[in-house]
């Protein structure tokens, strides 16, 4: 019985190994990059702006003077000179946020402001790498960032990896989730294109079939004896 028992968890695995998820669409997965390019950035906490407000009515106030540095909060707002309290900008357009604080301004403070937002310096975005490489963790995101890139940030693969089945998951703006498999191999031979990745990616390297059955070996059956097999495990290498 136990011996049918282990048959049976070999073939499970092996299975489960040889299932996968539909190659990625290339195409889309550019086009969905581009899109995310184009769009007017959207301000996150750690953002840095300056504001500039001029009074048109009074001319008061040298240029230095109207242009504030601020830091978006880890709420997402941030507070100016002359406003009663903090705006709430993360989550909105550079745009927007200069139209809501325009209307702040505007509002019992100057007749007839006009301001100016601009983006100094972006708070570090992140993609993570994850699975069989050296170095898991976050890598920082730059536009243009690629899988192959990603991973040798992360330190390359261990040896037990999965090439041919190489996993992004991505976070839509709804909260669900979809996931691309992407075969490395025909990346390296010029035959498929290399991932555009996008700020919260996580590139996951599967572990081979053959490192699955050697770690089962090793958790199943190696651990269980009274006695050793001798040889090395077929499982990661730390």
């Amino acid at each position: 019985m136990p011996t049918r028992s282990f048959v049976a968890l070999f073939v499970s695995l092996f299975a489960c190994a040889c299932s996968s998820a539909p190659p990625f669409d290339a195409k889309a997965v550019a086009t969905e990059w581009a899109a995310y390019m184009q769009r007017d950035y959207v301000l996150r906490a750690g953002d840095r702006l300056a504001v500039r407000v001029d009074n048109l009515s009074s001319g008061e106030g040298t240029v230095a003077d109207n242009v504030q540095e601020v830091i978006v909060s880890p709420t997402g707002t941030v507070d100016l000179r002359r406003l009663p309290g903090p705006l709430q900008v993360a989550g909105k357009s550079v745009g927007a946020a200069r139209t809501l604080i325009y209307e702040a301004y505007k509002n019992g403070v100057f007749e007839d402001p006009i301001v100016s937002v601009t983006l100094t310096e972006a708070a570090t975005q992140s993609i993570y790498v994850c699975g069989e490489v050296f170095r898991a963790g976050p890598v920082p995101f730059t536009p243009g960032l690629t899988m192959t890139q990603a991973i040798a940030a992360a330190g390359s693969f261990n040896y037990t990896v999965k090439h041919s089945d190489i996993r992004i998951l991505r976070i839509n703006a709804d909260g669900s989730q979809r996931t691309f498999r992407v075969n490395l191999e025909k990346v390296l031979l010029d035959q498929s294109p290399d991932f555009l990745l996008l700020p919260g990616d996580v590139v996951y390297a599967q572990t081979s079939t053959i490192a699955d059955l050697g770690n089962l070996v090793d958790l199943y059956i190696r651990r269980l004896l009274p006695f050793s097999l001798g040889g090395p495990s077929l499982g990661r290498v730390e």
